[in-house]
């Protein structure tokens, strides 16, 4: 790998990472009365609010997005580092960081406040399928996109499944991030779809339980296990 795709990789983490704790900020705080604004109103919000913040505040926020940028620039070289001889390539490679990327906000949000905002999956769903239609207009090759797009009707279709069982405690939230995930994976390979689509059910199961024994009526944010999942299959299938 060329010292120049790792600094980007380290480089775009760590502005991501940085940017973090403002974005989480903006979408949890009251993620109802943003749905549907302008860019530049919620844009009007966020500073409005970040002026309303005490200092003490500012500061800690402050100490958590570098620390934020940190991590998030580490893991974004070590997922390069690991997809190097992918043969998916810098596209491929590309695809992954803006799931990390995006996955991680989301993850957080859901966990506090049982939403995965349409706006930042329809964001990386995006990017993702430019990239990927990039790479297939760039090569002549079409294969990788449309194994792509039949990952997201699959693990799309799961979910949607799963949301229309009564009971299941799953919103169309997850079936736009699972459909996300699906791209990522199919751009991958078919081993990586079916083992990002199983282990989001495995990793939750021991939350599941613990609720289930305290009896805790509050549904489990999905949206955590569905990028772990996706995560450790991509790394398991290189």
């Amino acid at each position: 790998m060329s010292p120049a795709v790792l600094g980007l990789a380290l480089s775009g983490g760590a502005l991501a990472g940085l940017a973090l704790p403002y974005a989480y900020t903006l979408l949890a705080a009251n993620p109802p009365a943003i749905a549907g604004l302008p860019a530049s109103e919620k844009t009007r919000m966020a500073a409005s609010a970040s002026r309303r913040v005490p200092a003490r505040s500012a500061l800690m926020l402050l100490a958590v997005s570098e620390l934020c940028g940190i991590g998030l620039a580490v893991a974004s070289a070590g997922l390069a580092w690991l997809l190097r001889d992918a043969p998916g390539g810098l596209p491929l490679l590309a695809v992954w960081l803006v799931v990390i990327h995006a996955g991680v906000l989301l993850a957080a949000v859901d966990v506090a406040v049982r939403r995965l905002p349409t706006p930042v999956i329809s964001a990386a769903a995006l990017t993702v399928g430019v990239l990927l239609a990039g790479q297939a207009a760039a090569t002549g090759q079409a294969q990788t996109l449309v194994t792509a797009t039949l990952a997201v009707a699959a693990l799309g279709g799961l979910y949607l499944a799963l949301v229309l069982v009564a009971g299941s405690g799953m919103g169309l939230g997850d079936v736009r991030l699972a459909a996300l995930l699906g791209a990522a994976l199919g751009a991958t390979s078919w081993p990586a779809v079916f083992l990002g689509g199983l282990l989001p059910f495995v990793l939750a199961v021991p939350e599941a339980l613990a609720r289930l024994a305290l009896r805790r009526t509050r549904s489990i944010a999905f949206g955590p296990y569905l990028v772990a999942g996706a995560l450790i299959a991509v790394v398991v299938d290189i």
